[in-house]
């Protein structure tokens, strides 16, 4: 495969009649019911043809037509690839055919006139362009883009020679148009939404080496968006997430290519911001389409828009193979599991567009032949996906990321079978059932969620998160136990929303079907704003300990219920993993009540002149934070950022608020079980040294220090509040969660 540096061809196959093996069937029918010359037929228009068939609807009706065609392309490709359908062979290579007949002379091909490109060309720089809108055509770049990328996977997967001489065609095509525009007028036209046009080129280049192409890739890389991240400065908020994501395929597939190193940081980083701090439980992002605040995570019906994830799996699969970190991993099971596999249906094989995290309502889902969304176009390819990552080979190691019953054949004749049922079945099993030409050794994940991995399997513990089998041979066969117990991920934003999650797997609350729409629809907006929702109690039970009030109750389906006791109505809710939960309404999300939680917070409130949160980007950059030899970490059982002293010399220092009329206190809160030291400077000004002991429990502690009134000194005395550097020292291992001011 051609998306990762270093990494050796291996080929997997799912194993028949197992979950994702079924769900990839159905995926592989859904896309084989569509007429390849329905898809072709805004082509034809667009070229002055006549089609041969009449178009399908929704927005291949619309300006944005012939996108789908791209991801028909993709489709086809990877299914053949991945199951060996004829079928799909069949169509790939009947519509690649047609392609070749219809492309124009100078290499034009698309769903859509050459119009507002050609009015681009030759501006002279004065085209109009907003966000969706260049030339005054809807996203024409984004429409294009697919169908490159579909020619570049039909000979790559598909092995299609005739779809490389059309892709290189139309690549010039546009190089000789963008010639002609400078490179300011390349970033004004980059304004506007153009999909992976950046990593089309790189990917070509790639193929034939041919110097254009990366030239050409460069000049399509988008500084707004790219040069923030290659600062490590989050600048996502208000942008429109899906339109920024295949800016960072390119730059990752560029850094490939290059080295560059900034490259690599820019999507390292945006990778990092998204996942960690722009993401749901379910491993989706986005809230109506856009990046909000980091830490954002409002329950919205048009939240976690598929392609999204779509995308950001694919950028994994990228980075994983510069890292081999098994945090990379853990991100794509719980993406894969929750959003992508629950974003199709599993009767019809409709997708989803949005997959809404609001409380009591329900999936909505695309109709076959009019809705062709973008979420269509990337859910037609997601099935076939499905084996791209359960298992890689770097500099002959090979990686099992995944535990998806599968055969995997190495490059040089290595082939392995794991057998299981994962996630019904707690187990694995690795076997080798054909010795390769080369030695090759082994690594198995240790998921984040296994808190026993290493106990039950009695194994080391790896600094990358694999557990390290060494070599294999003809007789290798291993045995890996991995089991899954009831766990609580809390909402980002602290607002008390939790989810329930059993190993890897998010568990939904399934609310019935009472007044349940029609969920399959040509148009999903029309439930945006509209339709009833289920009400859902707040928890009152202890967070600390989900298998107190949450019982399983099916293991053959992950069934599980909750206590009736577990909220003020005593109603109990039946859970089900997300990805079974379809066609009724639903609840990833509850609510819950910390009366300790909010005393303090109250407490606070009234007291509180300027608040820290170390760890947490927005809040350090407002307070002009410096650093030297600390890292951000996350402590599961207070839900909350920190800031790590790595070493003795470690420190940070924040500009910090102080009302110089009043008696100042710095509030350091740390983590109960911690222990060392910390010592605490208004700005210059030595004034406290603080052991702890370690002896608070999984509680936080709040440690006052005293600041005395006149270190806190205006300039002015018509100013009352003043500006100061608040300078903490750590001993390796400390932590910081929180930094208040207080009066």
């Amino acid at each position: 495969m051609m998306n990762a540096t270093n990494t050796a061809f291996t080929k997997t196959h799912l194993t028949d009649g197992t979950l994702f093996s079924d769900s990839q069937k159905l995926g592989l029918k859904y896309v084989l019911d569509y007429n390849p010359d329905r898809m072709l037929a805004p082509a034809y228009t667009a070229l002055g043809k006549t089609p041969k068939a009449q178009n399908y609807g929704g927005w291949e009706s619309r300006q944005i037509q012939g996108h789908m065609l791209g991801h028909y392309l993709s489709a086809l490709a990877g299914f053949f690839y991945q199951t060996g359908s004829k079928e799909a062979k069949e169509k790939l290579d009947y519509t690649v055919d047609c392609i070749k007949n219809l492309q124009r002379e100078d290499g034009y091909f698309a769903g859509i006139p050459s119009v507002p490109f050609d009015a681009v060309f030759s501006s002279s720089g004065s085209f109009n362009v907003d966000r969706f809108s260049l030339a005054n055509w809807w996203v024409p770049w984004y429409s294009v883009h697919k169908i490159y990328a579909g020619l570049i996977d039909a000979y790559s997967f598909a092995g299609n020679e005739d779809a490389l001489k059309i892709v290189t065609k139309m690549a010039d095509w546009a190089i000789a148009g963008t010639s002609k525009m400078s490179d300011s007028e390349i970033q004004k036209m980059l304004t506007c939404e153009h999909g992976g046009m950046c990593k089309v080129f790189a990917d070509l280049y790639a193929i034939t080496k041919n110097e254009k192409y990366l030239k050409e890739a460069e000049r399509w890389i988008h500084k707004e968006v790219i040069s923030p991240a290659m600062k490590q400065q989050d600048k996502l908020q208000g942008y429109h997430a899906n339109t920024q994501i295949p800016k960072f395929l390119g730059i990752a597939r560029l850094y490939e290519l290059t080295g560059k190193p900034e490259y690599r940081t820019a999507a390292e980083f945006f990778f990092d911001t998204v996942t960690k701090r722009r993401s749901y439980a379910i491993g989706g992002n986005s809230k109506g389409e856009h990046f909000g605040r980091e830490y954002d995570e409002s329950l919205e019906r048009d939240t976690c828009e598929t392609c999204n994830t779509y995308n950001m799996l694919e950028l994994a699969e990228h980075i994983f193979a510069w890292n081999k970190d098994s945090e990379i991993a853990d991100f794509y099971e719980n993406a894969l599991y929750n959003h992508i596999l629950a974003s199709q249906d599993p009767k019809t094989g409709a997708k989803t567009y949005f997959v809404s995290m609001q409380n009591g309502f329900h999936k909505v889902y695309c109709t076959h032949d009019n809705a062709m969304w973008c979420c269509t176009g990337t859910g037609l390819e997601n099935p076939e996906r499905y084996n791209r990552f359960i298992a890689n080979e770097f500099d002959g190691t090979l990686y099992i990321n995944l535990f998806i019953p599968s055969e995997i054949t190495t490059q040089d004749g290595w082939k392995l079978k794991i057998d299981t049922n994962f996630p019904y079945e707690e187990k694995a099993r690795i076997t080798v059932l054909q010795k390769g030409a080369k030695t090759k050794s082994l690594k198995a994940r240790t998921p984040a969620w296994c808190k026993a991995f290493y106990d039950e399997n009695k194994l080391t513990k790896g600094n990358d998160g694999y557990a390290d089998f060494g070599n294999l041979s003809q007789d290798t066969k291993i045995e890996i136990s991995l089991p899954m117990v009831l766990s609580i991920r809390r909402a980002l934003d602290r607002s008390g929303n939790f989810s329930i999650k059993y190993g890897p797997l998010v568990l939904a609350a399934d609310l019935g079907t009472k007044n349940m729409p029609q969920d399959i629809v040509d148009d999903h907006l029309i439930y945006m704003q509209s339709g009833k929702n289920e009400k859902v109690e707040v928890i009152t039970a202890d967070l600390k300990n989900p298998a107190h009030w949450i019982s399983r109750t099916d293991k053959n389906t992950l069934t599980f219920t909750t206590a009736k006791t577990a909220n003020e109505k005593g109603i109990s809710y039946t859970l089900r993993p997300f990805f079974d939960i379809h066609h009724v309404r639903y609840a990833t999300y509850f609510s819950s009540i910390n009366e300790a939680e909010n005393k303090r917070t109250k407490a606070f409130e009234k007291i509180t002149i300027d608040f820290i949160e170390p760890g947490r980007q927005q809040s350090e950059v407002e307070h002009k934070f410096k650093t030297e030899k600390t890292s951000i970490g996350y402590i599961d059982n207070v839900d909350r950022n920190c800031r790590i002293f790595d070493t003795e010399e470690s420190f940070i220092q924040y500009k910090a608020k102080f009302d110089a009329t009043k008696q100042n206190k710095i509030i350091l809160t740390v983590y109960g079980k911690d222990k060392g030291n910390l010592t605490v400077n208004y700005g210059s000004e030595l004034l406290q040294t603080i052991q702890l002991k370690g002896d608070g429990g999984d509680d936080l502690v709040d440690i006052s220090v005293e600041v005395p009134k006149k270190l806190v000194k205006a300039k002015q005395k018509s100013v009352r509040i003043v500006r100061e550097d608040i300078l903490i020292k750590g001993s390796k291992g400390a932590r910081i969660l929180e930094i208040r001011v207080t009066k």
